[in-house]
């Protein structure tokens, strides 16, 4: 079949898992020029992306056997460990683990690894599959800095911004969820909120793309002064307090709600300041609320 071998033969990267995003790994790093091996567990998903560098192996000893490093993406850290658990000869090359997990997973993770004398880094993917190996692409590594060392071209292919952040292998898996998982997730949701909102009593398209693009900058900009809060423990405002905000923000759900829509997004945000005033927080700025969620986490 077209793109197998069963000649063996060396490979740069071995690919294991081969779904959307492991098939852009996959796809992105043979354009880079890596020669890569590609193998899943259902055999048609590899062989699918085979040719111009990818080359579908049936045996997952043989995909990792013959590879330089190998790079896992699969369903879950539990799916990676029980496939990789079947490698019975593992060679000299380091593992890259990709995916989503929480920092104790990650941990487990790098401890299998380190079990069975394997190098490793973990990675989380902070870009959509069609952005890997593009100028939008970013996979950011923790873990092995001399596995890091050692691959880094390679692993900086995926996207320009790509970077190792630190030893510690946990610090991926902790930006993934608080960018993406938190951030990300949280702010796409509850600007469909606003949206859905804003059109149905309305209020063209147009101006709420231009509106939008103007708040967008706000956001940055409170992105940066809401780290340094952090950073300095610093939360005072001459500007809005945090009790502006909970009153304003009181307002604005009463009157969605009025108009038959159910904004969750902002009622949780709600909730969020009034337990800032709650902790008597009310006169210091928005930034205050990182104060509660630290005190809820510790209580």
């Amino acid at each position: 079949m077209s793109g197998t071998t069963t000649t063996p033969t060396t490979y740069d990267v071995a690919v294991i898992g081969c779904g959307l995003m492991g098939a852009a790994l996959a796809k992105a790093l043979a354009g880079a020029g890596r020669t890569v091996a590609a193998w899943n567990r259902t055999p048609e998903r590899a062989q699918a992306i085979a040719g111009g560098g990818v080359t579908a192996v049936p045996s997952i000893d043989e995909a990792v056997r013959s590879a330089s490093l190998v790079i896992a993406c699969t369903s879950t850290y539990d799916t990676a460990r029980a496939v990789l658990s079947t490698v019975t000869d593992w060679g000299d090359a380091p593992l890259v683990n990709l995916g989503s997990a929480a920092p104790h997973e990650v941990m487990a993770m790098a401890q299998w690894a380190q079990e069975r004398g394997i190098g490793y880094l973990d990675g989380s993917i902070l870009c959509f599959p069609g952005q890997v190996g593009t100028a939008e692409g970013m996979v950011l590594y923790s873990g092995s800095a001399s596995v890091w060392s050692a691959h880094r071209s390679t692993l900086t292919s995926l996207g320009p911004s790509s970077a190792h952040i630190a030893d510690e292998v946990q610090a991926a898996s902790v930006m993934d969820a608080a960018i993406i998982g938190s951030f990300y997730v949280s702010s796409v949701s509850a600007y469909l909120e606003g949206a859905g909102f804003a059109l149905s009593m309305g209020v063209t398209a147009d101006t709420l793309r231009s509106v939008t693009e103007s708040v967008i900058g706000a956001l940055r900009r409170a992105t940066r002064q809401a780290v340094a809060a952090i950073e300095n423990d610093s939360y005072g405002t001459d500007q809005a307090t945090l009790e502006v905000y909970a009153e304003g923000s009181r307002h604005v759900l009463a009157g969605m709600r009025a108009a038959g829509h159910h904004p969750r997004l902002l009622a949780a945000a709600v909730e969020g300041l009034e337990a800032g005033e709650a902790a008597g927080l009310g006169d210091l700025g928005l930034y205050a609320l990182a104060k509660v969620a630290r005190q809820d986490a510790s209580s």
